[in-house]
């Protein structure tokens, strides 16, 4: 639900200016009750010219940190578009096109995109490189590789280089170069996300979502492949000599493409064959995962076998992570039937993680990893975990206090439903943009859809007096609207009397607007309407 919330300024102008603000914006505090929302297409866009056409085989969606103004759409076929926040419209032009060089099908092709802390900075080695996670032909078992690599943009902003860097590791000399890759013992399970976090003392650090090898229960299949695929005992994701079925951290050099390992991993010190990018284990297919802005919690979404799925949490109080999060003996909190008796041990080092919720295979089947929304644009939503499930197709809610989760709830017929036009094909991803606004990818129908409330939220933040010129003085009203419209200032001077319309003002990508009142009023009471 949403309310009005009056916000009252005295200022003092040749004598007592009295000020008040009339602002719209959610006020719920009953996380019970989520707000009003609803989901609206961008891709395929509304505005007719260019012709608007889907993106197949969309996976997923972000933005450099501070651009305002795109979104880059991930396609597993491996190519990256840019829709254009302030048109609508999808570029021509692909930002990247790797399509040729890539393994693409079934749970392989081009998976996750993370754009360097320092895109934009000036000056810095990062600015204008971004990191990829995709799948290439070939391999020890002939089931693709997994390449962690760099690209930077051309000349044009919109356009990058297709040449791809591989991330190395700096090692002694004259030890070789040892890319970030892994191969694939079976095609399914290949996790796919990558990310940056904002935690502190955290810059340059990159996340790599693995998933456990594929096949079934982190076994090889019958007859074993030569090499075998899945490490015993244990599989995987308990052998910390492979990269698969883990979080892997590394400490990116964006000048070089080169990686180090971060002090303070878990296995920093260790010598081979234990593989020190290894940060947390105990992962079966974390596919979705993502970074809380406001707390730095990681929230991972890992896939589950035949019986559970799970949400997963990585608190920001452990930044050398280390969490062994159960896989493949256990799933969510029970024991994987497919291993009845606890192993290789029942209190194994170190100790397993629960998840934080976990669901039955009759509420879904595939979890996909979301996002604690953090935007501005739905005030009752802020705090509240969103997330969701491929097989099932639905959208899921929850809150997360740090300890305890609650209000679980499937909340797919606010987003999708008769009354909104959509329905979903096949979510493949929830994304953020600059703002911390969310969208759903969906990999069936090429659709990408953004959460918006169903009345729009528009404040006045602030109202201050500004003396800087004492010949012009002047009102600076200060406050949040829908990026990439207007918002209606009006205005009276006495509230027995109608608002009276004073001007329109643009609002800025980010979602902020601005008016500078210089008519000098003895009295004057603002409000601020949408549109």
């Amino acid at each position: 639900m949403r309310g009005n919330r009056n916000k009252r300024r005295r200022l003092g102008w040749s004598g007592v200016l009295f000020v008040i603000a009339f602002v719209f914006l959610n006020t719920t505090s009953d996380l019970h009750a989520l707000p009003a929302v609803k989901a609206i297409r961008v891709v395929p866009s509304a505005v007719p010219n260019p012709t608007p056409t889907p993106l197949p085989q969309a996976v997923f969606a972000t933005a450099p940190p501070g651009d305002y103004n795109r979104l880059f759409i991930v396609r597993q076929s491996g190519q990256i578009h840019i829709l254009n926040l302030v048109t609508g419209v999808v570029n021509p032009t692909p930002f990247l096109d790797i399509h040729t060089g890539i393994r693409s099908g079934g749970e392989q092709g081009l998976l996750g995109m993370a754009f360097d802390p320092d895109y934009f900075t000036e000056g810095s080695d990062g600015k204008g490189k971004f990191y990829l996670n995709f799948t290439v032909p070939g391999g020890v078992w002939g089931n693709g590789v997994t390449h962690i690599s760099q690209f930077q943009v051309s000349n044009n902003p919109d356009v990058a280089d297709p040449t791809e860097k591989l991330l190395t590791m700096v090692q002694p000399t004259p030890s070789p170069a040892k890319p970030l890759t892994f191969d694939h013992p079976q095609s399914n399970h290949n996790g796919g996300w990558i990310g940056f976090s904002s935690r502190p003392n955290d810059d340059h650090n990159l996340y790599v979502a693995t998933g456990d090898g594929g096949n079934h229960d982190d076994v090889d299949p019958s007859p074993a492949p030569v090499p075998p695929g899945h490490i015993e005992p244990g599989g995987n994701a308990q052998n910390n000599t492979t990269l698969l079925g883990k979080m892997l951290r590394v400490h990116v050099e964006p000048k070089t493409a080169t990686y180090t390992i971060p002090p303070d991993n878990p296995l920093a010190v260790s010598n081979p064959p234990v593989r020190k990018e290894v940060w947390t284990l105990g992962l079966r297919n974390p596919y979705r995962d993502s970074f809380d802005r406001l707390t730095g919690r990681m929230f991972i979404g890992d896939v589950g076998q035949g019986s559970r799925e799970e949400v997963d949490v990585q608190q920001p109080g452990n930044p050398g992570g280390g969490e062994n999060y159960g896989w493949r003996d256990r799933e969510g909190f029970i024991q994987n039937p497919f291993f009845p008796k606890a192993t290789p041990t029942p209190t194994p080092i170190p100790p397993r993680v629960n998840p934080i919720l976990d669901y039955d295979r009759n509420t879904g089947g595939t979890v996909i990893g979301g996002y604690v929304y953090r935007g501005n644009q739905i005030p009752g939503l802020r705090g509240t975990y969103v997330f969701g499930d491929y097989l099932a197709q639905k959208i899921f809610a929850l809150n997360y206090d740090g300890t305890t989760a609650s209000n679980f709830q499937d909340i797919t017929s606010q987003f999708f439903s008769a009354s909104t036009g959509f329905s979903l094909n096949s979510l493949s991803s929830f994304a953020e943009d600059a703002n911390g606004e969310l969208y759903i990818t969906d990999v069936g129908n090429g659709n990408v859809y953004k959460i918006v409330p169903v009345t729009p939220n528009v404040e006045i933040d602030s109202i201050t007096r500004d003396l800087t010129n004492p010949m012009v003085p002047q009102i600076i009203i200060r406050g949040l609207g829908v990026p990439f419209t207007n918002v209606t200032i009006q205005a009276t001077s006495d509230l027995t009397q109608q608002f009276a319309f004073l001007t329109t003002v643009p609002v800025a990508g980010d979602g902020t607007f601005e008016f500078s009142d210089t008519t000098n009023p003895a009295v004057r009471f603002y409000r601020v309407k949408y549109p």
